[in-house]
């Protein structure tokens, strides 16, 4: 990518460089009358302008060394640069370790007055405006992102991509590569706040069912928060013992 934008961001530039000379030779030359000989005198007398024109373009877009070297590989040379300088006070100013701890707080705290809602206060107005509203998932979501973005900035990413290979390698011992993995602070933070976000996405959605269908929910939407699936599970075990009947096909009721 950094190669294309390189190449295309020369090719722009000559383009720019033979247009506005030509523009200027040939609307230099007369318009009607002219034998072919005094139009190509004409042209050759607009070739110090057009050099002038490109020496000026080039000294525009490049550094002055640059003008003579070989152009396209110099001017991903300069992208390459500029991309590491911006990574490197990107992870040194907002990306950094302390931001993604506070970002990890932020997934573990911050979303527990929001489970207490849909438990405590189902019914209620509050619970319905807040939790009913996407935004919530969205918010932590979005922390999460962030968490994630600043990982792969670090020197060290998230956990090296070969031990990451290794959990989905059914030939070694994924449980083992997943407890290796565990020693990375970056990833801890990574998949805690995927977990609590998923969490709290599907215990919204218990709630909600049990709000449409008239389902006592409160108890599974705190089991989901402390364990997770099984809150789901208990969920539907309910609905089978009240008669209520497991959700039906979301996409068919639609």
């Amino acid at each position: 990518m950094k190669l294309f934008t390189s190449r295309l961001f020369l090719c722009i530039t000559s383009a720019s460089i033979c247009i506005i000379p030509a523009t200027h030779a040939f609307l230099a030359m007369p318009k009607h009358g002219v034998p072919p000989t005094t139009r190509s005198n004409n042209i050759d007398s607009m070739t110090p302008i057009i050099s002038t024109h490109k020496e000026t373009a080039l000294n525009m877009v490049l550094p002055c060394d640059l003008i003579s070297a070989s152009g396209a590989d110099d001017v991903v040379t300069i992208s390459t640069s500029t991309s590491s300088m911006l990574v490197s006070s990107l992870t040194d100013t907002i990306f950094t370790t302390d931001s993604i701890k506070g970002a990890f707080n932020v997934a573990t705290f911050l979303p527990q007055p929001f489970w207490l809602l849909p438990i405590l206060l189902p019914k209620a107005d509050i619970t319905k405006k807040l939790f009913g509203d996407i935004k919530v998932i969205t918010l932590f979501s979005l922390v999460h992102f962030f968490i994630v973005t600043a990982s792969i900035l670090q020197p060290d990413g998230t956990a090296p991509m070969a031990e990451f290979n290794d959990v989905f390698d059914p030939s070694g011992n994924p449980q083992a590569a997943m407890v290796g993995m565990m020693q990375y602070p970056n990833f801890v933070s990574e998949e805690w706040s995927h977990v609590l976000t998923w969490d709290l996405f599907v215990g919204r959605w218990i709630w909600l069912d049990g709000l449409k269908r008239g389902v006592f929910a409160s108890h599974s939407v705190l089991l989901c928060n402390l364990i997770g699936p099984p809150g789901l599970l208990l969920h539907l075990a309910t609905c089978l013992v009240t008669g209520k009947g497991l959700p039906g096909n979301e996409i068919e009721d639609a």
